[in-house]
C-alpha cells in the first residue's frame, strides 16, 4: 500500500511539474534543482555492516569534551511558524505549524549524498522530491491525542513510564510498534518517513557526518550515553538541530522509518525517491537513542528492528505531503511558550515550588512497669500524610511507640507562577474570548473530535481533564485546561514532600513513671488547665481522653 501510494505520488510530482507554468513555480523549481552539491574526495571510519538495535541499557561510555560548534557558513534562514498558506515556499528555513501543535520543516527536492561507505551504507547520490517533516519526534502530548479520539492504540506503558506524567508531555513517544507508528501519522495525514527522507533531513544535501555537522558528539549536543539517561524534552538540544533546522536527529529516541530493511538494498535502490525493499521481515529504524554511545549518532548509520516490537527509546516522526489540508485550531489565549517543536516569541514565565513545612518530635518516657515509650508527634498542614508505622493513635497527631521503628509524615508541594496571556506567531487575540484567531483561513478540515469554526477559520475542540494529561494538546506540559476561569494553568502539585523519624527510647531501670525519664511534669500541664498522665507522659483533658499536642 506505501510503495503504490509513494508511486503515485512521484508521478503525479512529475506531471504537475510540466504544468506549473507562474514565476514563482519556475522560480521555485529552478532553485531546487540547482543546488550545489560538494561530494568529499574520501570517506574516514566506514561503519560497520548494520546489527539490531543497541540495547536502551547499554554501558556509559566516556563522555566527548564539548566541541564549539560553528554555525555553516550558509545557515539556513528563519521564519516565523506560520508561512503564507498561498504559496508555501518550499525553501530551506520555511516552517509551518500544523494541525498537531508540531513544526513541520521545508526540504526542498535535489540530490544529496547518502551512505557511509559502510557493507549496508555505501556511498551514493540520491534525488528526493520536496517534503515537509516534522521538526522533533511525535510527543506524548500530540500521541494521547490520537488516542483520544480512538486512532491510536495506547503505547505500552512499561516502556514509556512518562506518558501519563503532564510535566513529560512533551518528551518523545516510545514504547510504540511500527503500526502504531504509522497510525498516527495517517491520523494526521501524513506518513513515516523514508530511510531517504530521514537521512537527507539529518545531514542536509553536503552529506554531514552528524546533523549539526561534522564536531564530536557531546551531552550538549544531544541526549546520548546515558547524559540524562531517559528521555527528554525534544526541544532540549537546539544546538544539535540539523541543515534544515530539525532537532533529535541524533540521541533522545531512535525512529521507526517507513522502509524495509535489507543491508543490500542500496546496491540496488533508484537514484531518485527510493522508498525501501517490496518485502522483508525487519523494518529499518533510523536515529540513536538516549543510552547509545556516541559513536552510533553518525546519521548514516541503519539499524533494524522487528515491526512489532515496541521500545523504551524507540519512536518516531511523521513526513507530511501537502500541510494546507487541515485548518490551524484554535489557540487558547493564556498558553505561553514550549509547546511541541515551536518556535514562539519570548514570553516571561516565573514558576515557583512551595513545599510545606513538616516536623517530627519525640519524647522517649518509662511507663508503668518500667516500660520503655515514646511519643512521636507531626506538624503539618491539613491533608497531610501520616504513617505512624504501629505507633497508637493518643490524640490528635500524638501516638505512642513502643517498639523501635521509622515514622513518616508526607504532603503535596505546589507549583505557583505567573504567566502574560499570549498568542503564538501566526495567530491574534479576539477578546474578551479565550481563543487566539489564525491570521490567515485554511481549509475547513479538523482533526476526528475537533469541529471546524467557519466563523473563526479554525478547528475548536474543549480539551479534555480527565486522567492526568489533556485530551487534546492545547495547553503547554505542565499545564491543564481549568473553566473556571478558563485557559491553561498549572498543575497543582509537583511533588512530594516527606518528613521521617526513627524512634528510639530511653533506658528504663527499675522504676517507671516520671522517674523514668518524662521530663514533662503536672505542672506544665496545670498551667495548660490540662491534667498530667504520667503513664503516658502527656497531657490530658481533665474529662479525660487522649493526649494532647504540647
Amino acid at each position: 500500500m506505501f510503495q503504490g501510494a509513494f508511486e503515485r505520488r512521484v508521478a503525479m510530482k512529475k506531471l504537475l511539474s510540466h504544468l506549473f507554468v507562474s514565476g514563482m513555480a519556475f522560480v521555485l523549481l529552478g532553485t531546487a534543482c540547482n543546488l550545489q552539491i560538494s561530494v568529499p574526495t574520501e570517506v574516514s571510519s566506514p561503519p560497520p555492516v548494520t546489527e539490531a538495535l543497541p540495547s536502551p541499557s547499554s554501558p556509559v561510555t566516556e563522555a566527548v569534551p564539548s566541541p564549539s560548534v560553528t554555525a555553516p557558513e550558509e545557515a539556513p534562514a528563519t521564519s516565523s511558524p506560520l508561512v503564507d498558506t498561498l504559496t508555501l515556499p518550499m525553501e530551506v528555513g520555511s516552517t509551518y505549524l500544523y494541525v498537531d501543535g508540531s513544526i513541520l520543516i521545508a526540504v526542498p527536492a535535489g540530490e544529496f549524498l547518502m551512505g557511509r561507505g559502510g557493507a549496508d551504507n555505501p556511498l551514493h547520490t540520491v534525488f528526493l522530491d520536496d517534503f515537509w517533516i516534522y521538526r522533533t519526534p511525535v510527543t506524548n502530548q500530540q500521541y494521547a491525542a490520537c488516542v483520544a479520539a480512538g486512532q491510536c492504540a495506547p503505547p505500552n506503558l512499561e516502556d514509556n513510564t512518562a506518558y501519563d506524567d503532564p510535566y513529560r508531555a512533551n518528551d518523545p513517544v516510545v514504547g510504540v510498534t511500527w503500526e502504531q507508528a504509522a497510525a498516527y501519522c495517517t491520523f494526521v495525514h501524513g506518513r513515516l518517513p523514508t530511510e531517504a527522507e530521514w537521512e537527507k533531513t539529518a545531514r542536509g544535501p553536503d552529506g554531514n557526518i552528524y546533523p549539526w555537522g561534522e564536531a564530536a558528539p557531546s551531552c550538549d549536543l544531544a541526549n546520548l550515553a546515558n547524559c540524562v539517561g531517559t528521555t527528554s524534552d525534544v526541544a532540549t538540544h537546539p544546538l544539535g538541530k540539523s541543515y534544515y533546522g530539525a532537532l533529535d536527529m541524533a540521541g533522545n529516541t531512535f525512529e521507526w522509518v517507513a522502509d524495509w530493511y535489507s543491508p543490500t538494498y542500496y546496491n540496488e535502490s533508484p537514484s531518485e525517491n527510493p522508498f525501501g525493499p517490496e518485502i522483508g521481515e525487519k523494518r529499518s529504524v533510523r536515529s540513536s537513542g538516549f543510552a547509545a554511545d556516541f559513536y552510533l549518532a553518525e546519521s548514516a548509520r541503519r539499524f533494524f528492528e522487528k515491526p512489532d516490537v515496541h521500545r523504551a527509546d524507540l519512536g518516531f516522526r511523521c513526513v507530511v505531503e501537502d500541510p494546507t489540508y487541515f485548518a490551524p485550531y484554535c489557540e487558547y489565549v493564556t498558553i505561553f511558550g514550549g509547546m511541541p517543536g515551536a518556535v514562539w516569541s519570548e514570553i516571561s514565565v516565573s514558576f515557583v515550588e512551595t513545599c510545606p513545612d513538616l516536623s517530627i518530635s519525640q519524647r522517649q518516657y518509662c511507663g508503668a512497669g518500667d516500660v520503655p515509650l515514646t511519643n512521636v508527634t507531626f506538624t503539618g498542614p491539613v491533608g497531610a500524610t501520616i504513617d505512624p508505622d504501629g505507633c497508637t493513635p493518643a490524640g490528635g497527631n500524638t501516638y505512642v511507640c513502643n517498639a523501635p521503628t521509622t515514622v513518616k509524615i508526607c504532603a503535596e508541594c505546589s507549583l505557583g507562577g505567573t504567566l502574560d496571556a499570549s498568542c503564538p506567531p501566526g495567530y491574534h487575540p479576539s477578546p474578551p474570548s479565550l481563543y487566539c484567531l489564525p491570521d490567515r483561513g485554511l481549509r475547513g478540515e479538523c482533526l476526528p473530535g475537533w469541529t471546524y469554526d467557519p466563523a473563526t477559520q479554525c478547528c475548536r475542540a474543549e480539551p479534555g481533564t480527565g486522567g492526568t494529561i489533556p485530551v487534546f494538546p492545547l495547553c503547554p506540559a505542565g499545564m491543564y485546561f481549568a473553566n473556571p476561569p478558563g485557559g491553561c494553568v498549572p498543575f497543582p502539585a509537583v511533588g512530594t514532600a516527606c518528613e521521617t523519624l526513627d524512634v528510639t527510647f530511653k533506658a528504663c531501670g527499675s522504676h517507671g513513671g516520671n522517674d523514668g525519664g518524662c521530663t514533662l511534669t503536672a505542672n506544665d500541664c496545670r498551667k495548660r488547665n490540662l491534667d498530667f498522665d504520667p503513664n503516658r507522659c502527656c497531657c490530658v483533658p481533665f474529662s479525660g481522653g487522649g493526649c494532647v499536642q504540647p
